[in-house]
C-alpha cells in the first residue's frame, strides 16, 4: 500500500521522476534481484592516507537498488582519496544484513573495520545523506573514524514519523500549490521513513534500534562532525536541533526547502567544494 502511494504521488507531482523510476525498475522501494545481494559495498583503493566511507540513504525517490552515494562526484573530484561505498539494499537503516538477517549493525561494522584495516589510512571520513548521514554518525563513531560529514542526517526517525510532522507535511497546501516538487519530495521521504521505521520496530523492537546520538556523543575520541541541513525543511531543521551545544559539531544551514540539501548544493555547483573543504579543514 505504501509503495502504491509513493508511486501515485510521484506520478502526480513529479512525472519526469516517475518516468525515470519506471524505466529503471518497478518503482518499488524494496525490490532487488537475488544476484544483487552481494552488491552492498564497493572499494576503490588509491593508496591514500585519507579514506572516505560513503553511506547511501533510503533512496525513496528511486527504483531498484539505492545508488552508491557521491560515487561520480568523488571519483571525478581531482582528489586521490580512497573511496568506500556502502548501501543498504534492504532500506532498513543498516539494521538488517543484505541476506535478510537481523544482525545488520554488527555485519556492517565488521565490514567497515575490515576495510579500514585493509586500507590503513590515518584519516577516515564517514559521509552520507539522510539515513546515510545517520549511518555516517553511527559507524564513524563506532569504528573510530576521525571525521563525519552528514547531509540532513535522518535521526531520530520519530521526527519524520511523528503525527505533527505528517500533518504539517501532507496538509501543507501552500507548498503543494507553490512548490509541488518540494511537496512531493517531503511527502515521499515521510512515507518511506514511516515504512522503514514500522518494519524496524516489528523486526527489532523500538528499544533495539540504533542509538545514533548516544553512540556519537559517548565515543572517545569523538570524530569531528559537520552537519548540513535544509534550513527551510521543517523536519530536518528539527532534527538539527539535537546537535545543538555538542562539542566538535558544526551545523551548516543550507538555504533550501528540500530534504536533499546535498542535491541542492550540487545544482549550485557547491557540493564538491563543500565536501573537500570540510575534509581539508580536519586533515593533518
Amino acid at each position: 500500500m505504501k509503495e502504491k502511494v509513493l508511486r501515485s504521488l510521484t506520478r502526480l507531482f513529479a512525472p519526469q521522476l516517475a518516468a525515470n523510476m519506471e524505466r529503471g525498475g518497478s518503482g518499488g522501494i524494496t525490490e532487488f534481484g537475488a544476484n544483487e545481494v552481494d552488491q552492498f559495498m564497493e572499494v576503490d583503493d588509491r593508496g591514500s592516507d585519507v579514506t572516505i566511507f560513503s553511506f547511501a540513504g533510503l533512496a525513496a525517490l528511486y527504483a531498484g537498488l539505492p545508488s552508491f552515494e557521491f560515487k561520480k562526484l568523488l571519483r571525478s573530484g581531482g582528489k586521490d582519496y580512497n573511496l568506500v561505498f556502502f548501501r543498504d539494499i534492504r532500506r532498513l537503516c543498516y539494521h538488517v544484513t543484505p541476506t535478510g538477517e537481523p544482525e545488520g549493525l554488527d555485519f556492517y561494522e565488521t565490514a567497515i573495520r575490515d576495510v579500514m584495516k585493509q586500507l590503513g589510512s590515518k584519516h577516515n571520513v564517514a559521509m552520507g545523506v539522510s539515513v546515510g548521514g545517520s549511518a555516517a554518525l553511527y559507524f564513524g563513531a563506532k569504528c573510530g573514524m576521525q571525521q563525519v560529514i552528514g547531509f540532513s542526517p535522518g535521526y531520530p526517525l520519530t521526527v519524520y514519523c511523528g503525527g505533527l510532522n505528517q500533518l504539517q507535511t501532507f496538509l501543507d497546501i501552500p507548498r503543494l500549490v507553490l512548490r509541488p516538487k518540494a511537496y512531493a519530495e517531503l511527502a515521499l521521504v515521510t512515507l518511506a521513513t514511516g515504512w522503514s521505521y514500522r518494519q524496524l520496530c516489528k523486526m527489532k523492537g523500538k528499544k533495539n534500534l540504533w542509538p545514533v546520538l548516544d553512540t556519537y556523543t559517548t565515543a572517545s575520541p569523538r570524530p569531528k562532525a559537520t552537519i548540513f541541513y535544509g534550513q527551510h525543511c521543517r523536519p530536518d531543521a528539527r532534527q538539527a536541533t539535537f546537535f545543538d551545544g555538542l562539542e566538535n559539531v558544526k551545523k551548516v544551514p543550507v538555504p533550501t526547502v528540500y530534504h536533499n540539501c546535498a542535491g541542492f548544493l550540487k545544482q549550485r555547483g557547491d557540493l564538491a567544494s563543500a565536501i573537500h573543504n570540510e575534509i581539508s579543514n580536519y586533515t593533518p
